[in-house]
């Protein structure tokens, strides 16, 4: 088996994986609507885009033209040195966007390729022009400087474009209808119907169709005067829906959002799929044409690819076999789910928890616009400003309401999303333009957010800087997408096939290291979810928080005690892992924060004693977990620092302490879980020992200190390991009586 048959096999493997990584950030572009506003089962959501991506898929044969020479000259590279190129981009492209999925932001597949393409073309490019003699006067022989000017400017002027038409229709539409759109329904659906579902008909399944390998049937449609189709299409649209209503409940926005997630679906896969597959059909089509041009190691490092600038196509068995594997991705991948998550959170209609944190840029963006909008409102008259008001005002979410089965938003701009992102992405894609879906998608939501008024002052500045965290990351991704394929292209260039081999060897470890990362951190991340989501059941409050007392109780003692022992025993590597532990607790404990209000206003009114119980025990857990925390980085730090152990009189102290508190927080620990109070006398004796004993033990550090038997650094050392072991001793027995005292009065 000659290399450049194992490399083409490598480009399809790489190919078949960069398709489920892809997937599974593009997925939010089309099923964010249809899952933000619940328009029907998860089930359905996906069984509706999965046909889209099926047949889009067919679509794609004509944009596979943009891996093979929409951005470099093929005919400036050999055979040789092109599939180092195509082997480049592709191992670049699964790390990138598995990143992106890891991490829960969506990117743009069409802007790492296209930047991918560029940084591994001139990079290799260079290289071989350089050791000819020649110097960087080649660059216009080895990029399509025109072409990828072309789509690099269309591509982020659609973030502009996305985000001002979403924003204007998503308004001017909130105006005619209403947050209580069901009376203006009757009178205005069928037309507003007829427009969406017309503008998505039109520009996906007919000028979408055009060039498909399974659409030469629709040629009739297509090569028809636009203006008699579009009113051909509107008059029928708009008579079903009229009809629908009449006759039938059907909601005529959930045909809308359904029939809009399909066609995105499918304009995602016509568009898109190239992004994926589109380098290794390059490839193989390359192997191919040097096998017939003899096949030799001779030719390889000599003939020309310029036949890669004539038009190919594509076998159809490649494409339908590349849906297939979307949609089993669409269907299994759990970061598809956490990318979706992130831009249904961002456009939310109500307050909730908020992922991004500000920054001066998202506080200066809101500070502008809210001057801009009461610069605005001068010019309105009060009655204006009545009616308008009136037009966006929104009920508030019932306290009984399960917020996994609420909402995000409502249909009426689910249907705007997708009706103007449809348009957007289907003309782009007639036009053979690799605009990217994820840019149009999200900043089409984010506008029709704006519009909605669901950034508001509790919310703006968190949602300004998701978004300016977003973009800031599609910035970075044009920037590392091309620095990284640049690298792994220049080591490949000088590698040759064993440095293709260890670049491989490395990306399938970083996606399996990230695979089993991810899944850890979301099992996490369900856990605090599924707690403050569902609905209150108060006679189970105490039961729920308890349970979580108890193991984070118990989490505290393990790692106090697991710190004192590591300190005793010299042992910093089981020191750090402990230090670790308890900073991701911390960061729990600070979802937690953001989540508890909302939480308890969940509770029936007057249930006073449940919510001042949820309040002060995490407030008090807070500030055991603070303490645990400093006690194990005080310990930590002086150990990785190489200072000299205490001495063996203060870790015998050390190891007492580990004793009492394992004895006194165990008991405290299982009577909390049982909510058995029984022996609460006995535990608090216990408490009041240990604080003595911890007292006792500082009034002889201080003795030590004064009588100068102790250095700056030990003494700083031993003093606060008691100070902290007593906030975690007085601090717990609080939380305890506090479970008591609800127990009494219940």
């Amino acid at each position: 088996m000659d290399i450049y048959l194992i490399l083409t096999y490598i480009l399809f493997a790489v190919a078949i994986v960069d398709l489920m990584v892809g997937v599974s950030n593009d997925a939010v572009n089309f099923l964010n609507s249809a899952i933000g506003s619940k328009v029907a089962s998860f089930k359905t959501i996906l069984i509706i885009a999965s046909v889209g991506i099926l047949i889009g898929a067919s679509f794609s044969s004509g944009m596979m033209e943009v891996a093979r020479k929409g951005i470099f000259m093929p005919g400036f590279f050999t055979f040789e040195m092109i599939m180092y190129v195509f082997i480049a981009v592709m191992l670049t492209d699964i790390i990138l966007l598995d990143f992106y999925n890891t991490v829960g932001l969506p990117t743009s597949t069409t802007v790492s390729i296209v930047f991918e393409l560029l940084g591994a073309a001139l990079a290799i490019g260079l290289l071989i022009s350089f050791n000819s003699g020649r110097g960087f006067e080649t660059i216009s022989e080895i990029i399509n400087i025109d072409s990828a000017i072309k789509i690099v400017s269309g591509i982020f002027l659609s973030i502009l474009i996305s985000f001002s038409v979403g924003s204007m229709v998503q308004y001017l539409t909130r105006l005619a209808f209403s947050f209580n759109f069901e009376k203006n329904m009757k009178r205005f659906g069928p037309l507003f119907s007829g427009i969406a579902i017309t503008s998505i008909t039109y520009f996906l399944l007919i000028k979408g169709a055009k060039g498909s390998t399974f659409a030469k049937s629709l040629d009739w449609i297509v090569n028809s005067d636009t203006l008699t189709v579009l009113a051909v299409s509107f008059i029928i649209w708009t008579s079903l829906t009229w009809a629908l209503m009449k006759f039938t409940k059907i909601n005529p926005l959930k045909v809308i959002v359904l029939m809009g997630t399909f066609s995105l679906a499918m304009a995602f896969a016509g568009n898109d799929l190239v992004n994926f597959i589109g380098v290794a059909i390059a490839g193989k089509q390359s192997y191919l044409h040097w096998i017939e041009m003899g096949g030799t190691a001779e030719v390889a490092s000599t003939l020309k690819m310029t036949f890669l600038s004539e038009k190919q196509m594509t076998e159809p068995v490649l494409l339908l076999a590349a849906g297939i594997i979307m949609v089993i991705t669409l269907w299994f991948s759990a970061k598809a789910k956490k990318v979706t998550e992130t831009e249904v959170g961002l456009s939310r209609q109500d307050d909730g928890d908020e992922r991004f944190r500000p920054n001066f840029i998202s506080r200066g963006i809101v500070g502008g616009g809210m001057k801009l909008g009461n610069a605005f409102n001068v010019m309105l008259s009060d009655n204006m400003k009545a009616k308008i008001d009136h037009q966006f005002r929104k009920e508030k979410l019932s306290k009984n309401v399960d917020e996994r089965d609420a909402p995000a938003f409502d249909l009426l701009r689910a249907s705007v999303n997708l009706m103007v992102a449809s348009i957007l992405i289907s003309y782009a894609t007639s036009l053979k333009l690799p605009l990217s879906t994820t840019y149009v998608s999200f900043m089409v939501a984010m506008g029709t957010s704006l519009a909605d008024k669901a950034w508001g002052r509790e919310s703006a500045v968190y949602r300004v800087a998701g978004v300016v965290n977003v973009v800031g990351g599609w910035l970075l991704t044009a920037l590392i997408a091309f620095c990284t394929a640049a690298l792994f292209g220049s080591i490949i260039y000088y590698g040759g096939f064993n440095a293709v081999i260890v670049l491989t060897v490395v990306a399938a470890f970083l996606l399996i290291r990230s695979h089993v990362s991810f899944k850890r951190k979301s099992k996490e991340d369900a856990e605090t979810k599924e707690q403050f989501a569902r609905p209150i059941d108060i006679e189970n409050v105490i039961d729920e928080s308890k349970i979580n007392t108890a193991k984070n109780l118990d989490y505290i003692r393990k790692a106090t005690t697991l710190s004192l022992k590591s300190l005793v025993g010299d042992n910093k590597d089981v020191m750090v892992r402990s230090f670790k532990q308890l900073k991701k607790l911390q960061a729990k404990n600070e979802k937690l924060q953001e989540k508890i209000i909302k939480y308890v206003r969940k509770m029936d009114d007057g249930q006073l004693d449940a919510g001042r119980l949820y309040i002060l025990v995490f407030d008090l857990m807070q500030d055991m977990g603070q303490s645990a925390n400093f006690l194990s980085s005080v310990c930590t730090k002086h150990l990785i620092n190489h200072h000299k152990l205490p001495s063996r009189k203060f870790l015998d102290v050390l190891i007492q302490l580990d004793n009492k508190f394992d004895s006194y927080l165990s008991k405290m620990v299982n009577s909390i879980d049982n909510l058995e109070f029984t022996n609460y006398e006995s535990i608090l004796n216990e408490q009041s020992n240990l604080v003595e004993f911890i007292n006792l033990k500082i009034d002889e550090q201080i003795l030590e200190i004064q009588s100068g038997n102790l250095d700056n650094r030990n003494g700083m050392l031993q003093v606060r390991i008691l100070l902290e072991s007593k906030d975690i001793a007085e601090v717990s027995g609080k939380v305890l009586s506090i479970y008591v005292d609800y127990a009494r009065k219940d």
